[in-house]
């Protein structure tokens, strides 16, 4: 088989899976045109709104605890409003895929969330999700002459059209590294607005810096505290300066779960804060669950369901019907019954029909009555209608799905007829690319696919042919890396070598040197003294600047570091600071990560550079190829959490172990490791942590995009290239399991797309497997490349 034949196959299999996504994640369709008042419009028009200004403080990843738990709650002044009747506190559940743009237009349209705008989420150039020609509230807002001013996520900015906004300015929702500025920069408008309510009627602001304290440290974070009470006194600060015809609506878009991402539909990440803020409150009851409630809640509940819980996108026709407009057309809420006793009871009445008869439009064949039904009668049938509603399938494009299966199908067939065989290789891959498919019908096993991996590569490596003291050794590697993370998306588990390493840092940093010395070793071998001095410099530059910023990051995020780093840290960041004095270095270090980041990228391409011309030019260069990987293993590093760095010196010892492996064990081990270093077939642990080193607040998409799917895949790419030479035989089987795979995946999402956890389980994993073949392709080249020097 030609090179050119197989990347051909490699590339149907991309042009099948992209085909299939295609028609799985289309855009959904909406009705068009706005919504009118449906039971008596007139007598509607002429009513007054219960509250003249809204005031919307959106407090991104706002999970419930963090507002209502004693333990996780720095609220103070929010529990003050809540016990005293002026606050009415809510745990509301926001669907899935539980990131920004999608929870956006839930709360902004009352629609369920499509699973395509989670994609869409990450694409800053993106306007194919624009809401302009949608209902929502904004544009309700607007056609009746609302003024909207706006500061924060400029994810609004891309939703709606400028034309709706009297004020705004955007603030990068995407840049994680900074959990200050983004924030201070909202606030800084507030004085001005407050002091100045005649300029707008909705005043929305949207602040990031607690999501992004959870992507990068979690939810236990030191930084979260501080944060709490930040946000709280910002909230005070409004409050105080709020008449009583005034509402503000506290709330987080999402949660996040333990580890501080988003993205599936755990409870930490769809339970999300809302609390409602007037003195109007307080002249009625308060809801049922915060009746006998004190707040902070000292009790934990680990579902997160604290005081009453309500749909999150029931804040669409609640706002609705206390500023007096017309429910968004789209709309799939249903108006909170504590707030119709703030209306006259004829007009409450109204208001909760024309809800009804709006929502059953929105499911055909449905034959509304609103004959003899009582409000709680309406309620309870609106409830059931809402949750067929947010069950109800997306609208597919079959001939895109048919036509992605069946090019994965004739695709599968011809490659298993190039690797067909009896030999030992080819039973164990097919074996294993078949179990592996079988499990794509069970979204549990997708969850957990880790422990397939697993058990798929212990039975693998005993049946090599290999002696015993080799592959107790490699199972004694194996099992580390298997206890060093939590993985999977069921059980979690406190005590792991992640969190040892976290507790007792000497350990972790004096490891950290060790494995990048280890990546560092292939320069100083088979060398003459000339090239080993130039080598000695530039695995040493190498070496230094990556473990220069790793430290100064620990530092910056406040993780313990041992002092003599941390002296080190403040050493190299005065030099980068222009010999600062060292009593200003301890609050500037930050501003010494990105010119950190960009001096490695620069030193490992100069690196690359001084390689190839050795080799080529001067003719002295030996070992260019195992020179050229260790600079790659480098970057890879710097992509990784730090606690989960020693995991390559495993890996570097296991290849010392087996140096030329099974192309089955290659395999196994390029997804084992994946999980293992946290990952999982969810959104929710996506890391986003190391995909701005050395991005500054003006990125570019497309750099943050590779730097994240390096950050992510890092130690598959350290697996894949750690086995070269690789024959085109050993390609090829590889490729086959992913067509095999492929198409049972494939098979599955479309016999499954009613399933209940469609979204959450299936969707994400064929994101993933899309994912992961355009990983193939891409290192498969790479590795072709490696070959040829």
């Amino acid at each position: 088989m030609s090179k050119l034949t197989y990347y051909i196959l490699a590339a149907l299999q991309l042009i099948a899976a992209f085909l299939f996504c295609a028609g799985f994640f289309p855009q959904k369709v909406v009705l068009k045109n706005d919504s009118e008042f449906i039971v008596e419009p007139k007598l509607q028009l002429e009513s007054k709104p219960v509250f003249d200004k809204l005031i919307v403080v959106v407090i991104d990843a706002l999970r419930s605890d963090f507002l209502f738990q004693k333990d996780s709650s720095g609220f103070d002044f929010v529990h003050e409003l809540l016990n005293s009747g002026e606050a009415w506190g809510y745990t509301a559940y926001s669907n899935p895929p539980t990131v920004t743009l999608p929870r956006l237009k839930g709360i902004t349209t009352g629609s369920a969330p499509n699973f395509l705008d989670a994609i869409l989420n990450v694409a800053e150039d993106d306007t194919s999700s624009n809401l302009k020609e949608q209902d929502s509230l904004l544009k309700q807002f607007h056609t009746n002459n609302y003024k909207v001013n706006f500061f924060g996520d400029d994810t609004w900015l891309k939703l709606f059209p400028l034309e709706y906004f009297g004020e705004y300015e955007g603030t990068n929702s995407f840049f994680v590294s900074d959990f200050t500025e983004v924030d201070l920069n909202v606030t800084r408008h507030v004085p001005y607005q407050m002091d100045h309510q005649k300029e707008w009627d909705v005043l929305i602001l949207h602040y990031l810096g607690l999501d992004h304290i959870g992507h990068k440290g979690g939810a236990r974070s030191h930084f979260m505290a501080p944060k709490h009470k930040e946000m709280d006194s910002v909230i005070k600060q409004i409050y105080g300066k709020m008449s009583e015809n005034t509402l503000m609506v506290v709330l987080g878009d999402h949660g996040m779960n333990d580890l501080g991402n988003h993205g599936g539909s755990s409870s930490g990440e769809t339970s999300a804060a809302m609390a409602f803020l007037s003195k109007k409150l307080k002249k009625h009851d308060p809801p049922t669950g915060q009746k006998e409630s004190i707040l902070p809640i000292t009790d934990i509940d680990p579902n997160y369901k604290y005081l009453q819980e309500i749909e999150q996108i029931d804040i669409v026709p609640t706002l609705s019907v206390l500023f007096n407009l017309p429910i968004p057309k789209n709309s799939m809420g249903v108006i909170i019954p504590e707030f119709l006793p703030f209306l006259p009871k004829s007009m409450a009445e109204i208001k909760l029909q024309d809800n009804y008869l709006q929502l059953t439009k929105l499911k055909p064949g449905y034959k509304a009555s609103l004959a003899g039904k009582s409000p709680l009668e309406l309620l309870v049938e609106m409830k059931d209608i809402q949750s067929s509603l947010a069950m109800a399938a997306t609208n597919y494009n079959y001939t895109l799905l048919i036509s992605g299966i069946g090019i994965m199908t004739l695709g599968t067939i011809y490659v298993v007829a190039l690797c067909f065989g009896k030999t030992q290789e080819f039973i164990e891959s097919t074996a294993v690319s078949i179990l592996l498919g079988l499990s794509m019908f069970a979204s549990s096993f997708v969850e957990e696919e880790h422990q397939i991996w697993w058990w798929v590569t212990v039975t693998v490596l005993f049946l090599m042919d290999i002696s015993m003291k080799s592959k107790l050794s490699f199972l004694v590697g194996l099992r580390l890396i298997r206890g060093w993370n939590n993985s999977g998306q069921k059980y979690i588990y406190e005590h792991v070598i992640y969190s040892l390493l976290k507790s007792h840092t000497t350990v972790q940093w004096c490891l950290n040197v060790l494995t990048i010395l280890s990546v560092g070793f292939p320069f100083l071998k088979n060398s003459d003294d000339v090239e080993k001095l130039i080598s000695m410099i530039t695995v040493s530059f190498l070496a230094l600047s990556c473990m220069t910023y790793k430290a100064c990051y620990a530092v910056v995020n406040r993780d313990n570091v041992p002092d003599a780093l941390h002296k080190f840290v403040l050493k190299s960041c005065s030099t980068y600071l222009n010999d600062k004095n060292m009593v200003d270095i301890e609050s500037e270090v930050s501003e010494c990560l990105v010119p950190m980041a960009r001096m490695f990228f620069l030193i490992c391409a100069a690196s690359a550079v001084i390689v190839t011309f050795s080799k080529y030019a001067l003719s002295k260069g030996t070992n260019a190829q195992q020179k050229l990987l260790s600079i790659v293993k480098f970057i890879l590093i710097l992509q990784t959490t730090s606690a989960n760095i020693p995991m390559f010196l495993i890996l570097e010892i296991l290849t010392t172990i087996i140096p030329q492996t099974s192309p089955v064990l290659s395999l196994c081990l390029q997804n084992l490791t994946f999980f293992q270093f946290g990952g999982t077939n969810s959104i929710a642990t996506i890391n986003l942590t190391n995909a701005y080193n050395g991005v500054n607040s003006n990125y570019n998409i497309y750099v943050v995009g590779v730097l994240m799917f390096l950050s992510n895949y890092a130690p598959s790419i350290y697996m894949a290239l750690s086995f070269i030479p690789i024959s085109d035989s050993k390609k090829l089987l590889k490729l086959k399991h992913y067509y095999i795979t492929g198409v049972f995946l494939l098979i599955a999402c479309t016999a499954l797309r009613y399933h209940l956890f469609v979204w959450s389980v299936f969707s994400p994993k064929l994101c993933y497997y899309t994912a992961w073949s355009l990983f193939n392709f891409v290192t498969d080249l790479a590795v072709t490349l490696l070959q040829n020097i």
